[in-house]
């Protein structure tokens, strides 16, 4: 692992430094997609900056979902027969996001959601 100091502010980093500084970014970057949270524009900067030459690390994408409506925990548990546990445990894969706390899915995931287990 090689680390350089080469100022206050700037470090160096090659080899398994730089790998495990690529692995820690997109962990992060992971983690937050998996639990609804927004990514922050440094981390996406910093991802982009470390990323190997000829290579791109892709962020899934977003469903655009066509409906504005959105619902909240009780009436998405409600639509999807579950509990409003296993709602918010779905919440990210139903492109839901968090706001002020409280999660907010678009009507239209959900419906998508439902069509999907009735085929």
């Amino acid at each position: 692992m090689t680390v350089q100091h080469l100022a206050p502010g700037v470090v160096l980093l090659t080899g398994d430094a730089l790998t495990t500084v690529r692995y820690a970014v997109r962990v992060a970057i992971a983690a937050r997609h998996r639990n609804g949270y927004p990514v922050p524009r440094e981390l996406t900067e910093l991802a982009a900056a470390v990323t190997e030459p000829g290579t791109t690390d892709t962020e899934p994408t977003r469903a655009q979902h066509t409906s504005n409506e959105l619902l909240d925990i009780q009436e998405t548990a409600r639509m999807l027969g579950c509990s409003q546990r296993q709602a918010r445990r779905l919440a990210p894969q139903l492109d839901g996001h968090l706001h002020a706390g409280r999660w907010l899915i678009p009507r239209s995931a959900v419906d998508e959601h439902v069509k999907g287990r009735a085929a």
